[in-house]
């Protein structure tokens, strides 16, 4: 494995940075940082060593080979070890025993971010995915989905309702039914700037598709690159269909501003922005008047009060931020409203978007 040692430098540098992050949210500054280091061991995710060593690693395998939100659940999950040792002066018998589990039980950290790397991904991997029986949602979804491509604009715009009005559906018999649900959290899209057009989206799929969502820090490690990603929690099926959507919509605005330009012989970018506002929220009144369509049938979506619990363990000192934009041409941005309000979700039929979800072509 030929690492450089500036990109080890920097990587050690980011976990010093995420564990302060993680003693604020996660532990009220109860712990003082330990020595850091990067381990070569195969077999082992990561490792804290207490006593008078006060050393935690991770894997170095880890890091180069996976995303940085693996890397930094790991890293959570050593923090317990020393919080449970170092805070609360206890040393279990056991390595995972019952004050570990209840200190990660009520911070939504992975207990099982531990050991073999091939076996916690294939938990993890299990744990991620939908059911069968939801996976038939999805499928039925999907197919509906495809008979949005179709050019006939009723007929798409008919599919498109029925495919939401069936995940409304869905989401509300599931919280009828008080058996335990899985939820997951995923980082996606690039790490970059945050921008208004990325946190339109962010709201529609808060609002529409059963997910919460926040702006939170995202690492690249292998271009040292910092900045924001959109972190989305819920329901295995709940977060693809919600990934499926946020990829679309970046792909779609694009394309569409191109042939918006082609139309007008537009040269050049300066609308660009009001085009995508006006399309964005075009579509989010469309959705949000098929939301007045599902109350009268009495499908009304208020939430689910677990998967709120489940983010805010993730998230305990959330900070609330907007962000506002300027209608640079009312002309462009009343052309982008036209095509919002027609807007319909297509199947992916060709090529990956940022995120590895298939997009229109």
């Amino acid at each position: 494995m030929d690492i450089n040692n500036i990109l080890k430098t920097a990587w050690i540098r980011q976990l010093k940075v995420d564990w302060g992050i993680a003693n604020y949210g996660y532990f009220k500054d109860s712990m003082r940082l330990p020595n850091l280091e990067l381990s070569y061991a195969e077999g082992v995710l990561g490792k804290w060593r207490g006593g008078y060593h006060r050393r935690l690693s991770i894997s170095i395998i880890l890091i180069n080979n996976y995303t940085w939100e693996y890397v930094q659940e790991v890293l959570y999950h050593e923090m317990v070890h020393q919080y449970v040792e170092e805070v609360l002066g206890i040393r279990e018998d056991v390595p995972h025993g019952e004050v570990f589990k209840r200190i990660c039980q009520e911070n939504g950290i992975d207990p099982m971010a531990t050991g073999d790397i091939q076996t916690w991904m294939e938990n993890r991997n299990n744990n991620s995915t939908a059911s069968s029986e939801n996976h038939k949602i999805l499928d039925k979804v999907h197919k509906l989905l495809a008979l949005a491509q179709s050019a006939n604009e009723h007929e798409a715009q008919n599919a498109m309702a029925k495919a939401h009005a069936l995940l409304l559906k869905h989401n509300l018999s599931l919280l009828d039914v008080q058996t335990k649900r899985n939820y997951i959290h995923k980082q996606i899209g690039e790490v970059g700037r945050r921008n208004p057009i990325k946190s339109i989206i962010s709201a529609i799929i808060c609002k529409f598709f059963f997910v919460e969502a926040i702006w939170t820090f995202g690492y690249d490690q292998h271009k040292n690159r910092s900045g924001q990603v959109l972190e989305i929690y819920g329901t295995p099926e709940n977060v693809e269909m919600a990934e499926y959507v946020y990829d679309y919509l970046q792909n779609i605005s694009e394309l569409l501003w191109e042939e918006h330009k082609r139309q007008k012989k537009i040269n050049g970018n300066r609308h660009r922005r009001a085009f995508i506002y006006g399309l964005l929220n075009g579509f989010y009144n469309k959705l949000d008047g098929r939301v007045i369509e599902h109350q009268s049938k009495k499908l009304v979506w208020k939430g689910d009060p677990r998967l709120k619990e489940f983010y805010r363990r993730r998230n305990p000192r959330l900070v609330r931020s907007s962000s506002r934009y300027s209608r640079s041409c009312k002309d462009t941005y009343n052309s982008g409203i036209s095509r919002g309000k027609n807007l319909v979700i297509h199947k992916g039929i060709q090529g990956k978007g940022k995120g590895g979800t298939k997009l229109l072509n």
